[in-house]
């Protein structure tokens, strides 16, 4: 786990252009346009389209300290953390899933089972952590060290989300994925995809 963890955070800065599909059950799918800067835990998210949100603004200090811009309001606010796990603007991702930039401060993982490609693993929060997830269970890729599935549990036990991790593609040692996507079980199958349309590290 913290070797994954070092694969994902092996970039000092680094920036993103995504495309944005949102596919809620029974509604017209929607589409949005969003730039992401990284630095470290560090994450600023800013709605680049459609025009009745562009401007919208997340800034991730942490995974307790996270700020909200609404252009409409021309205010910024502190997300209250009782709201950091539920959907940012309509979306499956939460901010507490934005947040996530490593795993092993928070969650101790056991191996569950391991082929040839991969690794599965489960993890659970560790005595005293505040975690987002009560248990995890993620696929890692034994070619990069990357995680390539993230089935989400609440605290019900119930397997609430699953999140895949595909097209990875490399620049130097820093690997990133083409494509993520979550689907909320709780919510019908809505589901939420960023295809990656510009990256720099």
């Amino acid at each position: 786990l913290a070797a994954m963890d070092d694969a994902m955070n092996r970039a000092q800065t680094q920036f993103y252009e995504y495309e944005i599909t949102n596919q809620e059950p029974g509604k017209p799918e929607r589409k949005l346009a969003m730039q992401v800067r990284l630095k470290g835990e560090k994450r600023l998210s800013e709605i680049s389209a459609p025009a009745d949100m562009k401007g919208t603004k997340v800034l991730i200090l942490s995974t307790t300290q996270m700020y909200v811009f609404l252009p409409a309001f021309g205010k910024v606010r502190r997300i209250a953390s009782h709201v950091t796990d539920q959907g940012f603007l309509g979306l499956t991702f939460s901010q507490d899933d934005f947040a996530l930039t490593r795993y092993s401060p928070t969650f101790a993982a056991q191996l569950a089972s391991e082929t040839d490609a991969e690794w599965k693993l489960v993890l659970t929060p560790k005595a005293g952590q505040a975690a987002p997830y009560a248990k995890l269970e993620i696929a890692v890729a034994k070619s990069n060290g990357l995680p390539t599935e993230l089935k989400y549990y609440n605290a019900s036990g119930t397997h609430a989300k699953t999140e895949t991790r595909t097209g990875y593609s490399c620049e130097g040692n820093v690997c990133t994925p083409g494509e993520l996507k979550m689907t909320d079980h709780t919510k019908g199958g809505h589901f939420t995809k960023f295809t990656r349309v510009k990256w720099k590290v």
